[in-house]
């Protein structure tokens, strides 16, 4: 139990004034982390706390070394008010990143100070539960090597692809079994609060919070790496659909008579503009007599869209040619996101990032052939500039969030 917890006191005690005070630092507490550094008066906007109320509780948290006071803020006149933040490592997340086929584990803070390296692992996502003792081996074994004692994580915060349920964590795609939910395994496993969610949304979260969706009402996330997603802002926040399987765009039907994917149903965007299709082409290419530097860089069996994308940049023509049109169907695609949904702007994010020009260049082409022009001249096209600790900082507020809320829904 952290100190936060301690603080929390269930409204069904019988002192009733002593529940309700602890229920009103707790929702300072979610105030101050949302807004980030705040003053007292964003404070009283956003609580509807009088003044000598909530300056009470303040210096309550304050004593209780639960926040603390920093620089103080900008002024249009008079004195600059004082600005409050979490108290660092008062929530301490276990984060873990999973594609198809590897885990990356970090040990970060509320306010993103990373409290241990960031390693990656290999592991094969499977359907069914086979290789699940491995993934919970591979969170024990990052815990011990990082030296990090049980007792000082918080919880488990896990972004992964599939189908998962934005309210039991269950994945439908991945770990799935008759009356199984991987959220509540590891969560009983490790004796830890654990958030499961899509990658998208993480991706999405931190390009509202730390990037180039920070002042913005409307816009697309496009995740590319193994897979395709995209994640929608509308209205300044992430929309999820009534179960969460909102922003599968992977799995639209493309191709006509396409190749089986392997969700079950054929021609599926994922089947040719994305990671797996990016890797499986070039792998038929090469195996064809295709020349290309790939083949000199690694062994075939271990191919990662990424080492495609850095033969790219390194000029390899072939490794070009492929990025390029895996690009424009994936420009296809999203041009009908943009005219059904009209954003103010689209980020690009994932491995596919880092191919810059390679990728914007046909995927805006694309846009412009399949896009009403009005629609589409006032959308801006970006390349997230969000480094690989973006997911992190992702994961470790979509924790927080969700845990603020849910202790508030059990007063």
């Amino acid at each position: 139990m952290n100190s936060v917890e301690k603080l929390f006191i269930n409204p069904t005690n019988k002192n009733q004034k002593l529940a309700r005070t602890a229920k009103k630092k707790f929702r300072v507490l979610q105030a101050v982390y949302l807004l980030d550094r705040a003053s007292v008066n964003e404070l009283m906007l956003s609580l509807d706390l009088s003044f000598p109320t909530l300056n009470a509780l303040i210096v309550d948290l304050l004593e209780q070394k639960l926040i603390t006071q920093h620089e103080r803020g900008e002024s249009i006149g008079g004195r600059k008010p004082n600005l409050y933040q979490l108290k660092n490592e008062l929530f301490r997340i276990l984060c873990i990143e999973m594609d198809r086929f590897n885990c990356s584990l970090s040990f970060i803070d509320n306010n993103g100070n990373l409290l241990a390296k960031t390693v990656r692992y290999p592991l094969m996502l499977r359907r069914d539960v086979s290789n699940l003792p491995a993934f919970i081996d591979i969170i024990r074994k990052y815990v011990a090597d990082q030296g990090i004692e049980w007792p000082q994580v918080t919880g488990l915060s896990i972004s992964m692809p599939g189908l998962i349920n934005k309210d039991t964590g269950e994945n439908y795609t991945f770990f799935h079994a008759t009356n199984f939910n991987l959220q509540t395994h590891l969560a009983e496993t490790f004796n830890k609060t654990t958030c499961i969610t899509n990658s998208i949304n993480i991706a999405s979260i931190a390009e509202m919070h730390y990037g180039l969706l920070k002042h913005r009402e409307e816009g697309l996330v496009v995740l590319i790496d193994w897979g395709v997603s995209v994640g929608i802002i509308s209205k300044g926040k992430v929309f999820q659909g009534k179960h969460g399987f909102a922003g599968e765009m992977g799995h639209i039907s493309f191709v006509e008579d396409g190749e089986l994917c392997y969700c079950g149903k054929r021609g599926c965007l994922e089947t040719v503009a994305s990671g797996t299709a990016l890797v499986k082409r070039a792998k038929n290419d090469i195996a064809n007599g295709t020349p290309t530097l790939i083949t000199n860089m690694f062994n075939d069996q271990d191919l990662r869209p990424i080492d495609i994308l850095k033969a790219a940049v390194d000029g390899d023509q072939y490794a070009i040619e492929l990025i390029s049109d895996v690009s424009a169907h994936l420009g296809k695609a999203i041009a009908q996101f943009l005219q059904v949904l009209d954003p103010e702007c689209i980020v690009l994010s994932g491995s596919f990032a880092s191919a810059a020009s390679l990728i914007t260049n046909p995927i805006q082409q694309q846009i412009q052939t399949y896009t009403m022009g009005k629609i589409s001249k006032d959308c801006e096209l970006f390349v997230s500039e969000l480094s690989d600790k973006g997911a992190i900082l992702g994961l470790s507020r979509y924790f927080i969030e969700k845990y603020f809320a849910d202790k508030l829904k059990l007063a």
